[in-house]
């Protein structure tokens, strides 16, 4: 039998080297923390733009329903009508709808919680009379928790 020599290296780990395994895992701990932060604020904000638009949306939709309910009265002289006892008279006090009280919400789909405040008030001038109707539509709650939009029209009577 012919016996070869075999030396065996051992191998040992250089003090340069101990340790840097854990030093890049608390690294990449620490920017996969940072990215997953930056992420979920993004995320924060994105869902309360959207929630903003869409209430934005309900409010102009409740602002140009003002309208045309106003704009309805006006033109058939609708005695239950909260605009029609005034026509002609700039008011002093808004126009509510669905309703006279200023507390008064729409309670159909769509719009529920939501609320118009219109008002109008007679131009008159060289080609004939118009109604100036201004009507603003509230939806949500105060502040960043709501929306309001406002739309104006003017219309021949």
């Amino acid at each position: 039998m012919f016996h070869s020599r075999h030396t065996q290296y051992q191998l040992k780990p250089s003090v340069r080297q101990s340790g840097l395994g854990l030093i890049s895992a608390i690294f990449v701990i620490t920017i996969l923390a940072v990215i997953i932060a930056g992420m979920s604020r993004f995320f924060v904000t994105s869902q309360s733009s959207t929630v903003q638009e869409f209430l934005g949306a309900r409010a102009i939709t409740a602002a140009q329903t003002g309208i045309e309910l106003e704009l309805t009265c006006l033109e058939n002289s609708l005695s239950g009508c909260t605009a029609s006892a005034a026509v002609g008279s700039t008011p002093t006090a808004y126009d509510y709808w669905p309703g006279p009280a200023s507390t008064a919400t729409f309670t159909i789909n769509g719009l529920n919680q939501c609320r118009a405040e219109v008002f109008y008030r007679t131009v008159s001038s060289d080609i004939g009379d118009f109604w100036t109707i201004e009507s603003t539509g509230i939806c949500g709650g105060n502040g960043l928790d709501g929306a309001s939009r406002k739309v104006v029209i003017r219309a021949a009577q």
